[in-house]
């Protein structure tokens, strides 16, 4: 009877001190939004923010729908707040919505993230081409890697900018022909602030993951 309690207890147990062992990331706090500028741009809004605490980080998530008009050529959603990173730890921005635009033109969306380390801003940033009719759109920018533990201030941003293209040589006034044709359906745009485990860590999840694995098979055999 005891071998056949010590086996799993040894895989729990690996597993366990994989777990202690995985680096823990700092955290992330929200201070201030998400605040839309101007209001005005966006109706029928249920844009709102909400913070996570996970094993490997803290996320800061945008999610919910609304319609952007024109009303201005770059209406835009911001957000920010603070943060406590560790070495190694990862600030990066994931997302994944849906546009409606009815259009017959694209237009273009600018995702970008900051943070202030030792008084530098850090930025990183992307540029999407949001095409007429509805499509989505998903993907991750990978952002700063904190060489040591630092604390401070970040902010995001999510810029549309209805007015056309940069290459398209023309003035760059609002091209949308229906004011209230645009439909934002976010999932969710994740601020992350994630700790990148160490080798060892690894080498300790593996370990567990082998003991499992040959703990249900040897249970298999005997049956």
């Amino acid at each position: 009877m005891r071998k056949k309690v010590f086996l799993p207890t040894v895989a729990v147990g690996v597993f366990l001190i994989a777990l202690a062992a995985a680096a823990s990331a700092g955290t992330l706090t929200i201070d201030d939004g998400p605040s839309f500028l101007p209001d005005s741009a966006f109706t029928q809004n249920s844009i709102d923010a909400v913070l996570l605490h996970r094993p490997v980080g803290d996320v800061v998530r945008l999610f919910g729908d609304s319609k952007v008009d024109p009303v201005v050529q770059m209406p835009s959603i911001s957000i920010d707040g603070s943060y406590s990173a560790n070495a190694g730890d990862v600030f990066s921005v994931a997302y994944n919505f849906s546009v409606n635009l009815n259009s017959p033109d694209p237009i273009t969306l600018t995702i970008d993230a900051q943070a202030i380390v030792s008084g530098v801003p850090q930025t990183f940033s992307t540029v999407l081409t949001l095409n007429p009719g509805p499509n989505r759109y998903r993907g991750q920018i990978s952002g700063v890697v904190f060489g040591l533990a630092a604390s401070g201030t970040w902010n995001g941003h999510l810029i549309f900018n209805f007015g056309t293209l940069p290459n398209s040589g023309e003035g760059g006034s609002p091209d949308n022909p229906d004011p209230g044709g645009m439909i934002l359906q976010i999932k969710r745009v994740d601020f992350q602030l994630t700790a990148v485990p160490e080798p060892s860590s690894y080498f300790l999840f593996g370990v567990g993951l082998v003991a499992v694995v040959w703990v249900r098979l040897r249970r298999r055999s005997v049956a």
